[in-house]
């Protein structure tokens, strides 16, 4: 019933996101700029780019105020309900907004809104399962966030671009979010009983190999980023596309239908196998593959190509990603603190995407350069797995 809960949050959270980064956000961008007379790619990087960096900020201090937090409800619950509130909030001031100024402030509200409970949710697997099933859990904490993305994306489809795309999204996430609450406040005993230490102080040591984990999960979430970031684009501008709503859905489904499916398998064998690195491997040479096929042929076949190698390289870096990096956590005490450290590295490349590919993008090397980085980006990853001396 917990891991349960933990996916539905985690569906809620991520369609919260991945709505409007999919859908939403592109074509809020495409019609305010079509109205000022500016570019829709320099609107739609300003407002990702901040969001991205209000996120990188705010995961890590939730994280701190979670480790830091004494009530009734435990230390990890109110971090989660004050952070969906806000995230909620953002949502209702998207779905109004009619100017970039809006858009951003609505925006950010989301990113650092839904970062409380994400952070929180991310801290519970530390908190309470063993090492030896992060697999399996990390890997349906995987699923969650692949299920979110096409949850998102279908609703912001299905209802359309527009305000009641955001109104539909304010009322899905919190309600599946708050199955991980209910569940929580109604076992009290399986969030940890550890209090915050008596410093009540930040701990933060950063270790060797707590750093290459984070820097994996850098550049796979920098391939991520430069795949999804413009795909609304790149189907209609380069592949020319005239629906680009309806395909982003269809080439999103078959994405993280595969991610799922690799996701899911990929845990429990690595649980049984006690091997994480090969899956890390492996993963960063589909979603390199994948990236360079999107470089090189603009076609619908090939994006479909694309699709499916990127789907499952994903879902078996997502298979371990939550085993290695909690893994190299430091200690017990400091677990969301360093979880929201590490949550950066997910955040960081939805900052630096949309800096990097409106120049890119629109510079002689176009989409085929942009992707080439995101090539660059999976060998990183490689090289930085094979540092990490913690795990097999």
């Amino acid at each position: 019933m917990w891991i349960v809960a933990l996916m539905l949050g985690i569906i809620g959270i991520f369609a919260a996101w991945f709505g409007p980064l999919q859908i939403l956000l592109p074509e809020q961008s495409r019609v305010i700029a079509d109205d000022a007379g500016i570019g829709k790619e320099s609107l739609l990087a300003t407002v990702t780019g901040v969001g991205a960096l209000v996120s990188m900020i705010a995961n890590p201090l939730c994280g701190l105020f979670s480790d830091r937090t004494r009530s009734r409800w435990g230390r990890r619950i109110p971090v989660a309900v004050a952070g969906t509130v806000v995230g909620v909030a953002g949502l209702l001031v998207l779905s109004s907004a009619h100017g970039l100024a809006a858009m951003v402030a609505g925006w950010a509200l989301v990113q650092a809104g839904f970062n409380g409970p994400f952070a929180a949710f991310t801290a519970l697997i530390a908190d309470q399962v063993p090492e030896d099933k992060r697999g399996l859990v990390g890997s349906m904490f995987g699923v969650g966030q692949i299920v979110g993305v096409v949850l998102g994306t279908v609703a912001a489809t299905v209802v359309g671009p527009g305000p009641l795309g955001y109104v539909a999204l304010a009322v899905a996430a919190p309600t599946l979010i708050s199955a991980v609450i209910v569940v929580q406040l109604g076992n009290p005993r399986t969030e940890s009983a550890r209090g915050p230490s008596s410093t009540g102080g930040w701990t933060f040591r950063l270790t060797r190999d707590f750093a290459w984990a984070w820097a994996m999960r850098c550049a796979m979430n920098t391939v991520n980023a430069i795949v999804m970031l413009y795909l609304f684009y790149y189907l209609s501008d380069e592949v020319g596309i005239a629906d680009p709503a309806g395909q982003v859905l269809l080439v999103t489904v078959v994405n993280v239908l595969l991610s799922a499916a690799a996701a899911a398998v990929g845990g429990i064998w690595s649980d049984r196998i006690a091997r994480r690195r090969s899956f890390v491997i492996a993963g960063a040479v589909g979603v390199g593959l994948g990236t360079a096929v999107l470089g090189g042929f603009a076609t619908w076949s090939t994006t479909v190509v694309a699709a499916v190698l990127v789907g499952v390289g994903w879902g078996l870096y997502l298979a371990v990603d939550i085993a290695i990096v909690t893994a190299t956590l430091p200690d017990d005490e400091s677990a969301a603190t360093m979880l929201g450290v590490a949550n950066i590295a997910s955040s960081l490349p939805q900052v630096l995407a949309p800096l990097i590919a409106a120049p890119v993008v629109t510079s002689a090397l176009g989409y085929p350069g942009f992707y080439g980085l995101g090539v660059v980006a999976a060998l990183i990853a490689v090289v930085c797995v094979r540092r990490i001396t913690v795990i097999r």
